[in-house]
């Protein structure tokens, strides 16, 4: 009877160790990370780049099944840099960003799905007190130790969409600033303290 009780056991700690999946919270390491943009302007003639430098990148990360995966996102608007003082305070303004009113720029996924050697992720995104689904590629670009993870997406966002500057006209020129805005977002990971 002992033997059967042992053996037993054995297989439920085996069989349940087969099903556990390894997840754990992993953050964004900001010092090797950007979060970019680039506006096209007037018509495309130049483009004007820009960052964020104050956000909050966390992966709750599926080892075994990255479909499994869940991210989220926080920017804080007011921290948009462009490197000119002047531009980045209207940006701030109601013109724009309206940081008193919308502070905060987030995402949150619904769902990850694979796509060949890169995934495709669909969540809710709100800017400027906006909500809108949107999805975007992601890829994995390499790993380095067990939460030392690189990821990169490139996508492109409507701005008037989410009323980011959607009365603004410039003084002398039509359509000097694009409605599209190309988002370049590439980071890597280390692991979540749990005081973070």
């Amino acid at each position: 009877k002992r033997s059967l009780t042992t053996l037993g056991l054995c297989l439920f700690l085996i069989n349940s160790s087969i099903g556990q999946e390894e997840t754990r919270m992993l953050t964004v390491e900001p010092n090797h990370s950007t979060v970019q943009f680039i506006v096209p302007i007037s018509n495309g003639i130049t483009r004007v780049t820009g960052k964020f430098n104050d956000y909050i990148i966390d992966i709750d990360y599926n080892e075994t099944d990255f479909t499994k995966s869940k991210i989220s996102v926080s920017i804080k608007a007011a921290s948009i840099d462009t490197g000119i003082d002047a531009r980045d305070d209207h940006l701030r303004t109601e013109d724009f960003f309206y940081i008193d009113k919308f502070p905060e720029i987030t995402f949150t996924s619904k769902e990850i799905i694979k796509k060949g050697e890169s995934f495709l992720v669909k969540g809710l995104f709100t800017m400027h007190g906006v909500s809108k689904e949107i999805e975007f590629p992601l890829i994995i670009t390499g790993k380095d130790g067990k939460n030392t993870i690189g990821f990169s997406t490139r996508l492109t966002l409507n701005r008037v969409d989410y009323g980011v500057g959607a009365d603004f006209k410039h003084s002398s020129m039509e359509n000097f600033l694009s409605e599209d805005i190309h988002v370049e977002i590439d980071f890597w990971t280390k692991k979540k303290k749990k005081t973070e």
